[in-house]
């Protein structure tokens, strides 16, 4: 069966457009046929109701492939030094050529980056660890990398030039050394991840529409990857708009959204030494106290109405390791609520007697 698209209302059948295209490869078109046949086939794209893109691109190129061979079939035979043999090249290479370009897929920004990397003098690894455990990776700088299962590391053997890039597909953990005068680039499929030394997770899979960073200790400078490429494209030397966070922060690149969203890591850590980390155990002590102990040691800031909660005291004892269960025990202490916005945690409470 034919997928030559034709309707009743074309403003021009097909033995017409054959006509045209013989014409148009001998070059003998005017230029009124040429923005004609040039129409008629940008008309089939409007007329075709398909499931989805890519079956369309495949139609259209069918249809110059088709209609193409006709052409040469149809036009009277010549010995060769009588007709160019380039006018059949030609609907071939139109044919083929039309459809390659219909149907190649843009290339992902992982392709690009691998692409940049690989021009550079140094020959770039690629590790991809298929085990179900975690994997450890030390770079030629002496940055590690915790590599997790079904994802894939890009890497140069040496660092050369002023940058150290890499490229990730899927989740890791790293624990850059810090070098001011070469900065540190992770390069994933929607975030483009920037620092002199720190650590940091990336979650980029290929399956998950998100992509998300959060940061351990230090401070990185996220950006969205396509603001990273069209910066480079257009050959700008300013930087692209960033999100910079700090420790126990993260952002997530929302795909169906597209936007950037800047939020507190799920399990916020500790982020000083044990022996500077303050008691937990109050006995009658404000709400102001116990605060200031949580912002010391998650390095977070929480929010509260400091007038109408002065007179809080609280006597409790809680365990270090999880902020947000912290959280929950004051709140129900005081017949109170919280909530993370952006990056701040807001108490909101009646107050005290």
């Amino acid at each position: 069966m034919s997928l030559v698209v034709t309707k009743a209302h074309t403003k021009m059948d097909s033995t017409k457009y054959q006509e045209l295209l013989a014409k148009y490869l001998k070059g003998e078109c005017t230029e009124a046929e040429q923005l004609l046949l040039e129409q008629w086939y940008e008309s089939l794209d409007s007329e075709v109701e398909l499931p989805n893109q890519n079956e369309k691109k495949k139609l259209l190129a069918h249809n110059w492939e088709v209609l193409a061979s006709q052409t040469v079939r149809s036009a009277p035979l010549r010995k060769w030094y009588q007709q160019p043999y380039w006018a059949a090249a030609a609907a071939i290479i139109i044919a083929l050529g039309l459809g390659w370009l219909l149907l190649k897929p843009a290339p992902s920004a992982i392709s690009t980056f691998k692409q940049q990397l690989t021009s550079l003098e140094t020959p770039l690894v690629e590790h991809t660890n298929t085990s179900s455990k975690n994997e450890q990776i030390t770079l030629a700088d002496g940055s590690r990398v915790t590599l997790h299962p079904q994802s894939r590391l890009s890497y140069p053997k040496d660092f050369v030039g002023t940058k150290r890039e890499v490229i990730l597909e899927g989740e890791a953990f790293f624990e850059v050394q810090k070098n001011p005068q070469k900065p540190f680039l992770v390069y994933s499929n929607h975030l483009t991840t920037k620092v002199l030394g720190t650590s940091f997770l990336v979650k980029a899979y290929a399956h998950d529409k998100n992509t998300t960073v959060a940061v351990r200790t230090g401070k990185v400078s996220v950006y969205a990857t396509k603001s990273v490429l069209s910066t480079a494209e257009s050959a700008k030397d300013a930087n692209p708009e960033a999100v910079v966070l700090t420790p126990n922060q993260q952002v997530t690149y929302v795909e169906t959204e597209n936007k950037l969203v800047k939020t507190l890591v799920e399990k916020p850590a500790i982020l000083i030494p044990l022996e500077e980390t303050p008691s937990f155990a109050f006995q009658k002590a404000p709400l102001s106290t116990i605060i200031a102990a949580f912002e010391k040691t998650y390095g977070i800031d929480i929010v509260y109405d400091e007038a109408l909660m002065s007179h809080c005291l609280i006597t409790t004892t809680l365990e270090q390791e999880n902020l947000y269960d912290n959280l929950t025990i004051i709140c129900k202490l005081l017949n109170a609520s919280y909530e993370v916005v952006d990056t701040q945690v807001v108490i909101k409470g009646a107050g005290c007697q």
